[in-house]
């Protein structure tokens, strides 16, 4: 009998959602990473990191060459409100001189500060053995 791996593990956080962007389309084949960003921030600045989020970050990382799809999730997670996957052509990407310059803005300063709870994970893609 197979066991269920969710039932040997504890969990520590769960994220639920439906991608908002880019529509229904499914992950990339081609994806040899992923990038998960997840955070709160201050409640003051929440319209504000909206703007921010929607019409400069997203569109300058979305440019960046290796980034294959983005999926932010909505704004309603329980642990942390707002959570962003990227498929990447490999981890690398996110170590590169142009998505470290894409990250890099005015605005970006400003608000960096009012992160809350912020988690970051690259991960490669899972290569099953043998």
């Amino acid at each position: 009998m197979v066991k269920r791996v969710t039932s040997q593990v504890d969990r520590l956080m769960r994220f639920e959602g439906d991608q908002i962007l880019p529509g229904d389309s499914c992950r990339p084949r081609s994806a040899g990473g992923l990038l998960l960003n997840a955070m709160n921030i201050a409640p003051e600045l929440e319209a504000e990191f909206n703007e921010w989020y929607d019409k400069e970050h997203i569109p300058a990382l979305a440019a960046v060459p290796g980034v294959l799809a983005r999926a932010p999730l909505p704004r309603h997670q329980r642990n942390r409100r707002y959570v962003a996957l990227y498929h990447l052509a490999t981890p690398a990407v996110v170590e590169s001189a142009e998505w470290k310059q894409a990250r890099q803005s005015e605005w970006t300063s400003r608000l960096q500060p009012h992160f809350r709870d912020h988690l970051r994970l690259v991960t490669r893609r899972y290569q099953r053995g043998a």
